[in-house]
């Protein structure tokens, strides 16, 4: 019996290493902004003067962030629909863009909430990602991501991008959305009715 327990405790330690992230207690806040938070309480810390819903999911609403010390640049995403105004994304860039910060990072997240999932990069970028999972599905739960960019590509930045995200927020958010749009009158164009070609669909 006694020359089982090594292999025994072995087999223990290889099932606590293997435990997926949800079961750490999810993270819910960064640089002061927490999910969850009212934005009127955060006028300190975001600019409420220029919101506006994002053109391909106008049910999130962007609010940038103001100066932050450790961060260049960043935005949350709040409530329009089922809950106003209520943060429900944090997305941070930092001033240290190296890749030595983002593996300093990775491991420190790592070593709070267990091994992440590795995201795919675009192709012939340099790219590297983790995904952290809290809950039993990417749908209902608390996401984090920690992402580095080598190269930007016009949309994304260059350096280093931490993001939190309620996602059972967020799904109700589109669910009131589509429940308000639905059965409603199709916009109309703001130009009279014309035939389409490529001379109006393309620049020129």
């Amino acid at each position: 019996m006694h020359h089982r327990l090594p292999v025994l405790l072995a087999l223990l330690l290889a099932v606590a290493l293997a435990v997926p992230a949800f079961a750490a207690k999810a993270p819910t806040e960064i640089a002061g902004i927490a999910l969850g938070a009212d934005a009127e309480s955060l006028r300190d810390r975001l600019d409420l003067s220029r919101l506006a819903p994002l053109w391909d999911r106008p049910w999130m609403i962007r609010a940038n962030l103001k100066p932050t010390k450790g961060f260049e640049a960043g935005y949350v995403i709040l409530g329009g629909c089922a809950t106003t105004n209520r943060v429900e994304r944090v997305r941070l860039k930092y001033k240290d863009g190296s890749l030595a910060l983002f593996d300093r990072l990775a491991k420190e997240l790592t070593a709070r909430y267990g091994v992440p999932t590795p995201l795919p990069g675009a192709k012939g970028g340099k790219y590297k990602g983790l995904r952290w999972l809290f809950g039993t599905n990417k749908s209902g739960g608390t996401d984090l991501l920690l992402e580095h960019f080598e190269k930007g590509n016009g949309e994304e930045p260059v350096g280093n991008v931490i993001r939190i995200t309620d996602n059972g927020a967020l799904n109700q958010e589109r669910a009131c959305y589509d429940g308000m749009v639905r059965g409603a009158p199709e916009p109309q164009p703001a130009f009279p009715l014309f035939e389409i070609d490529e001379t109006w669909l393309l620049p020129k």
